[in-house]
């Protein structure tokens, strides 16, 4: 019937979690960001025992506090409201991300992003103040610079495209960490993204850096312009030949992909009638009709 669902919410998208809290998916994106709002409180109650998880380099070199490699993303003190809004721009970059790859190769990329950059900082003979960093925030820049430039035509508000709004935050960062003298912050910021890029190539992601090489063998993530399921119909993202090149959102491009992942991991049976209806006007959207 014609317009049956016109006015359909979609349902929530299911994620694959470890496990679940009520209806509460708990991915990688999810955890890392419950951990961020429990350091608040932990910051209210003994802010000096949870400044001893952010990254320190001296503190790592020369104390061997080697934790403080891998625990600095999840200390987030409650100290301007820019924390909260952090917070909420990782969960919703990071899903994006994660349900692109999967939860275990999601893992192993921020595990490598957190890691390995702090690794190399700590051999910099900076002081505890230009060598610290901390928060989720540089996490996020990071993801975002990935997906912004794994979906180069997306836009941001006022047609903006997604990779300038990404290059703006990392330049502002930048500018911000050299002003403050805050040089492990800032290598560590960039030793993210240079290894989320890496690993996100690996992936499947960022198919136009084909500078970077691919490891032979590696599995790639499901194409965002086609999936199909075996013995059920082939669904293809637009635009298609022929029809209006029109401007999306980068928000529209995000939930369409979303939905064409759960197809192609579970087959179009798999969508709520509400995620039907949504791809249906989804899709007409990007056709421009």
């Amino acid at each position: 019937m014609p317009g049956r669902y016109e006015f359909s919410l979609p349902e929530r998208p299911s994620r694959d979690g470890w496990f679940k809290i009520g209806q509460l998916d708990i991915t990688t994106t999810a955890l890392l960001v419950i951990l961020g709002v429990a350091s608040m409180f932990w910051y209210a109650i003994d802010k000096v025992s949870l400044e001893k998880l952010a990254f320190i380099g001296p503190s790592v070199r020369q104390d061997g506090e080697i934790w403080r490699l891998a625990t600095w993303p999840i200390v987030n003190p409650p100290t301007r409201i820019w924390v909260v809004l952090t917070l909420a721009f990782f969960w919703f970059v990071g899903h994006r991300i994660e349900d692109r790859i999967g939860r275990i190769r999601f893992t192993i990329m921020i595990l490598l992003m957190t890691v390995i950059p702090a690794a190399i900082v700590s051999l910099f003979d900076f002081t505890a103040q230009t060598g610290q960093a901390y928060g989720l925030s540089i996490l996020a820049i990071a993801l975002l610079t990935i997906y912004a430039f794994d979906s180069p035509g997306a836009v941001w508000f006022f047609n903006i495209p997604l990779w300038i709004i990404a290059s703006v935050f990392v330049l502002l960062d930048v500018l911000q960490y050299l002003g403050d003298r805050r040089f492990g912050a800032l290598l560590i910021e960039l030793g993210a993204i240079l290894v989320g890029t890496v690993m996100a190539r690996q992936y499947g992601m960022l198919d136009d850096l084909a500078f970077i090489p691919r490891v032979a063998g590696k599995r790639t993530a499901p194409s965002k312009r086609r999936t199909k399921r075996q013995g059920g119909p082939t669904v293809v993202t637009g635009p298609w030949a022929g029809s209006p090149q029109t401007t999306h959102t980068a928000v529209d491009q995000m939930e369409l992909d979303g939905l064409l992942d759960k197809i192609s991991a579970s087959g179009i049976d798999s969508l709520s009638r509400g995620e039907k209806a949504r791809l249906n006007e989804l899709s007409k959207k990007l056709r421009g009709r």
